[in-house]
């Protein structure tokens, strides 16, 4: 970092309109569609939920609707225009937002009501070699505990829609998916991040150091090789390693759709498939328990 920061800098103000706040607001307008039995017998959380709710933005009057989950581990900050305000871990997690609002939007358009919560995952891709390797197999288990938690913190959820990619999060969410017995669940997998047109995929370009080491690859290949190897800002790796064999299980498992996971992550036919296990029944076992869900109670 250049230059000097003043104690002015972090202390002082040179905006006065900052100091032009509101302490109060009038609140929503409407009101919620509670039944007095509800009222006078619900756990209190089942109400302040609902305050809550309608405080973030939610139409008073939908309020009641059924509750489903979106659970993922994005990471990162996405601009709008696509490029990184702040970077992820990996690209496997740095896109999945995207997943989760065509999902959220489909849920809203069956007529119910998403909740989304995140558990951001490490890439063992990145320490390699570190300390942070010890991390990696630790964190499945820990990530699945997480995930049980916030659907059991969500009361009433009708449904539980996994969102995830890599070899950590992916086993992560299904385990927590699967412990999940008087709930209808299902993954969509994150997809896969592109290969460069020319050049070494993401398990080709690992080895890179150790080629250059040995004298078999000169700086400047490398030096392009490694700039170009993920030409795609999400997805998981190109290669059938650990994190798409981990998307190939949650297809063998029945918790997704058929080839889900080689759909290129951020184009169009990659949102397609993640909000049809939510419509199309005839294409998923699953589905047909999600769309019960959302037509009523279970």
């Amino acid at each position: 970092m250049s230059g000097s920061i003043s104690l002015d800098d972090i202390l002082g103000g040179r905006d006065e309109s900052v100091y032009d706040l509101a302490t109060h607001a009038p609140g929503p307008a409407g009101e919620l569609p509670l039944a007095g039995d509800f009222l006078a017998s619900a756990p209190s959380g089942e109400l302040f939920g609902m305050i809550q709710d309608v405080g973030m933005g939610w139409e008073p009057s939908r309020v009641d609707a059924d509750a489903f989950l979106l659970l993922s581990h994005q990471g990162g900050i996405r601009g709008s225009d696509g490029r990184p305000i702040a970077l992820g871990y990996h690209s496997g997690h740095y896109e999945l937002g995207l997943l989760m609002e065509a999902a959220a939007r489909e849920f809203a358009a069956l007529g119910c009501m998403p909740f989304a919560a995140c558990c951001t995952d490490p890439c063992d891709g990145r320490t390699q070699g570190t300390p942070g390797m010890m991390d990696s197999l630790p964190y499945r288990n820990d990530a699945a505990s997480v995930f049980r938690r916030l659907i059991r913190s969500l009361p009433g959820r009708k449904g539980v829609l996994g969102v995830a990619t890599c070899d950590k999060s992916l086993p992560a969410m299904m385990m927590a998916l699967a412990s999940m017995h008087d709930l209808p669940v299902a993954i969509v997998p994150g997809g896969v991040t592109l290969p460069p047109t020319e050049g070494e995929d993401l398990g080709t370009v690992q080895s890179i150091g150790a080629r250059f080491a040995r004298g078999e690859v000169s700086l400047d290949y490398a030096r392009q090789m490694a700039c170009r190897a993920c030409a795609g800002a999400g997805g998981g790796c190109q290669f059938l390693g650990t994190a798409a064999t981990s998307q190939v299980v949650a297809e063998a498992l029945g918790l997704t759709l058929p080839h889900a996971a080689l759909a290129p992550s951020g184009q169009t036919i990659w949102l397609e498939m993640r909000i049809r296990p939510l419509r199309n029944g005839a294409h998923n076992s699953a589905a047909e328990s999600w769309l019960d869900a959302c037509r009523g109670p279970i």
